[in-house]
């Protein structure tokens, strides 16, 4: 177990960034790791737990705030995460290691298995083929996700007033995994502070709180650009990070009334734009360059793309909800 949470890349603290906020990131990886455990994923399961573990002892620790007499109840609730996550871990160890075992033996035989166990949870011995359907970095094949196409024209609507003063509207992709596939099934729209060029959530008690109720996962966020083009900005791609820091499949869906394109489901490429960001100390506005420098991680790439891993359905087979919390 050592060697493999030595394995789980940690995370640079980033004093700009609440401890708040980072408790909400917390959280929503503790619900999707509960997801994999009754879905038998034990593989994903691990990761997760294992992340939850590295951001609250190596990354929330050395936050500014972090010894604040007045974060004090926040600091509990981030070590009860760390204290199950550790938990858990210490529960499934047999198991990973007699997976790894059995991989290693099967290796040696010359069976290359790829679902077998995944090489962020061993020593590179099941290597996964590289595609554009492939996060190599976990070597675990992205999952197809699935949402009506007509939430994103129930979405736009209710941005529309937003929209006419110019000012962003942004949205959450909730949902449920089923038999491998990522389903949004709710369309949540938080209380926010919006401007012509950003967008902020606001109390995401409230948000974390109708998530466990309905035993939703995180799959991604939409927002609109009103009158900026289809892109996603440095605001958006360090946004963007901390959704696809917990679900490597999670999606950013841009809507730009004003650009040809309109319509846009990206991500960030893994590794490369991902960890680029995850490293930036920047905040607000700031200079990207269009492709991961030369050095980083993943040098050379774009730094997100065209999502190849969604799948928009036209018809009423996925039943889906809307939760206007403002």
């Amino acid at each position: 177990m050592q060697r493999l949470f030595e394995r789980v890349e940690s995370v640079p603290v980033n004093p700009y960034i609440s401890l708040r906020r980072y408790l909400y990131t917390v959280q929503q990886a503790y619900v999707h790791a509960k997801q994999y455990q009754r879905k038998g994923n034990l593989e994903r399961e691990a990761l997760l737990l294992l992340r939850i573990a590295t951001l609250v002892q190596k990354t929330v620790s050395k936050h500014p705030d972090y010894s604040k007499v007045q974060n004090a109840n926040i600091i509990k609730e981030f070590r009860l995460y760390a204290q199950l996550a550790i938990k858990r871990l210490e529960e499934i160890k047999p198991l990973i290691d007699a997976q790894q075992n059995t991989c290693e033996t099967l290796s040696t035989a010359g069976i290359m298995r790829e679902e077998l166990l995944p090489t962020i949870l061993q020593e590179s011995v099941c290597s996964a083929t590289t595609s554009p359907n492939t996060l190599s970095s976990f070597g675990m094949k992205a999952r197809t996700m699935q949402l009506n196409e007509e939430m994103l024209f129930v979405f736009e609507s209710m941005a529309k007033k937003n929209t006419k003063n110019n000012r962003e509207t942004c949205g959450i992709l909730a949902g449920v995994l089923q038999n491998h596939l990522l389903v949004v099934t709710s369309l949540i729209i938080p209380k926010q502070t919006g401007m012509s060029d950003s967008c902020e959530m606001l109390n995401e008690e409230e948000l974390f709180a109708l998530q466990d109720k309905k035993n939703l996962m995180t799959l991604g966020w939409i927002h609109t650009h009103p009158q900026h083009p289809c892109f996603l900005s440095s605001v958006d791609v360090h946004t963007h990070a901390g959704f696809q820091w917990i679900l490597p499949e999670a999606i950013a869906i841009v809507i730009a009334p004003t650009d040809r394109q309109r319509i846009g489901i990206f991500n960030l490429t893994h590794p490369g734009g991902l960890e680029y960001t995850m490293q930036c100390q920047q905040r607000g506005h700031h200079p990207h360059p269009e492709r991961v420098p030369k050095g980083f991680l993943g040098e050379g790439k774009l730094f997100y793309e065209n999502c190849h891993h969604v799948e928009l359905i036209r018809d009423h087979s996925i039943r889906y909800e809307v939760y206007d919390l403002r």
